[in-house]
C-alpha cells in the first residue's frame, strides 16, 4: 500500500525483487523476531522466508510449491497470519500495525508470485531456447541459397499429404483443411528456412488452431478491447496496423479475438504481390493490471503468429519501453524466433515520427501522428478518443473500428 506497483514490478532481476519484497515486508525479512516485534507484526511463519529465499535465484521449495499464490488465496487466513493473531497484549496502535503488516505481506506475495511464474517460465523454455539456437546455427550453415522450385515443390507435396484421411490431420473439418494451400505451405518453408519437417509442425499447428477457433473466424466479432485498427498502409502498400496501450480497456487474454481480426483484415486489404503488414505498438500510457502481467496471452500470440500468420510480420515498431514492460518482455523472449526478433524495432516517441514519415505518404503518415499526438493529450477522455477511432477496410475507405 506505501509502494506503488510500477515502482517495485518493473525490477528485472531477482537480487532486485528480493530487496523489494524485503521493503514491503517492512523489518519481518531482515531479522527475526523478538517477542516485541511479534506483538507489533505477526510472524509470516516460514513462507514469506521461503519466497524470498526463492526470489534471491535459490531453487523453489517444495512447500512453496504447494501454496496458493492466487489473488482470492491471498485474503484467506490459512496462507496469511490474521491480526488476531497478535498477543493479546497487544494495544490497540500495535493490532493497527498488525493489519498493516498482514496488508504488506499480502501485497509481497503477489509480488513474488510474478516472480514465481516468470522464473518458472524460463526454467521451462530454457531446453526450448537452446533447441532454437542449435537448429538456428544449423540453418545459418544448410540454407544460405534460394530454395530450387524443385525442392519447394517436394516440401509442398510432403506437407499437404498430411491432411489425407489416414495422415495426422486427416480428421480435421473441411473448415480446418481448407487453410492448407499451397501458397500457405510455401510461407512456412520460407519462414523455416526450407525445413520440411519444422515447416510441418507449424502446419499441424496452424490447421488446429483454425479448428478450435472457427466462430472469431467466420463471425470476425469481438469484444472490442482498444485502438487496434488497420490505420493505413506503408510506400510498399504494407497494411500498417497501429495500436495504443493508453486505449486498453480489457485483459491481454480478452483482447485476443480483436488481434486476430485486425490482421485479417489487414490481410484483406493487401493488393497483389503483398504478404506481409506493418505493426506499430505505441506503449504510451500503458495502465498495467495484475493480469497484464500474465506471459501466457503473449505466448500465445507468438505462437498464432508463428504459424497461423506466418510470414505475414515484415516488421514491429515499439514506441517506449515501461520498466513493467521489459519485465514482460524478458520473461517470453526466449520463446520468439530469431528472425521475428530481427523484426522488431524499438523506438523513442521523436525516432518513430520520423520513421513514420519515411516509409508512409504524407496523408498515412499525418493519421498514424495525429492518434499518437491525440493519445498524449490528457484534455482527452476515452469516448472522445473512441469517436476518431477508425480503420481502412479493403477498399482502401476509412470506416469506423466498430460499427
Amino acid at each position: 500500500q506505501d509502494l506503488p506497483i510500477d515502482r517495485f514490478v518493473g525490477a528485472q532481476r531477482q537480487k532486485s525483487a528480493m530487496a523489494l519484497l524485503s521493503k514491503i515486508a517492512g523489518g519481518c525479512a531482515r531479522a527475526p523476531c523478538d517477542g516485541r516485534r511479534r506483538a507489533a507484526s505477526p510472524s509470516p511463519l516460514s513462507l514469506p522466508q521461503e519466497v524470498l529465499r526463492h526470489a534471491s535465484g535459490r531453487a523453489a521449495p517444495r512447500e512453496l510449491e504447494k501454496v496458493d499464490l492466487s489473488d482470492e488465496s491471498l485474503n484467506e487466513s490459512s496462507n496469511l497470519p490474521s491480526p488476531s493473531a497478535a498477543s493479546s497484549r497487544s494495544t490497540p496502535s500495535t493490532s493497527s500495525l498488525s493489519r498493516r503488516a498482514v496488508a504488506r505481506w499480502s501485497l509481497a506475495l503477489r509480488v513474488a508470485r510474478i516472480v514465481l511464474l516468470a522464473r518458472r517460465s524460463k526454467q521451462n523454455s530454457a531446453a526450448e531456447l537452446d533447441d532454437q539456437r542449435k537448429e538456428t546455427s544449423r540453418a545459418s550453415i544448410r540454407v544460405t541459397r534460394t530454395l530450387s522450385d524443385p525442392e519447394i515443390s517436394a516440401g509442398v507435396r510432403q506437407m499437404m499429404a498430411l491432411l489425407d484421411s489416414s495422415q495426422p490431420l486427416g480428421h480435421l473439418s473441411d473448415f480446418a483443411k481448407e487453410y492448407g494451400t499451397e501458397a500457405f505451405c510455401k510461407r512456412l518453408l520460407r519462414k523455416n528456412d526450407g525445413n520440411v519437417k519444422k515447416s510441418s509442425e507449424k502446419f499441424k499447428q496452424a490447421l488446429a488452431w483454425r479448428q478450435a477457433h472457427k466462430e472469431v473466424l467466420i463471425s470476425r466479432k469481438f469484444a472490442l478491447g482498444g485502438d487496434e485498427r488497420v490505420i493505413g498502409s506503408d510506400l510498399q502498400r504494407r497494411p500498417v496496423i497501429y495500436f495504443c496501450m493508453k486505449n486498453q480497456m480489457l485483459s491481454g487474454a480478452q483482447c485476443l479475438d480483436q488481434k486476430v481480426v485486425t490482421m485479417l483484415q489487414a490481410i484483406d486489404s493487401m493488393p497483389g504481390g503483398v504478404e506481409d503488414m506493418v505493426h506499430i505498438w505505441d506503449l504510451h500510457g500503458q495502465q498495467f493490471r495484475l493480469s497484464d502481467l500474465n506471459p501466457a496471452p503473449v505466448v500465445e500470440m507468438i505462437q498464432c503468429q508463428g504459424a497461423y500468420f506466418a510470414s505475414r510480420l515484415h516488421e514491429t515498431i515499439i514506441i517506449g519501453m515501461p520498466r513493467m514492460a521489459t519485465a514482460l518482455k524478458d520473461t517470453v523472449w526466449s520463446l520468439v524466433p530469431e528472425k521475428t526478433k530481427d523484426k522488431i524495432r524499438y523506438m523513442s516517441e521523436e525516432e518513430a515520427q520520423l520513421h513514420i514519415k519515411t516509409q508512409c505518404d504524407e496523408e498515412v503518415a499525418g493519421r498514424i501522428l495525429a492518434a499518437m499526438q491525440q493519445n498524449r493529450d490528457n484534455r482527452l477522455t476515452l469516448e472522445q478518443r473512441k469517436k476518431s477511432w477508425m480503420r481502412v477496410d479493403e477498399s482502401g475507405q476509412l470506416v469506423p473500428l466498430v460499427a
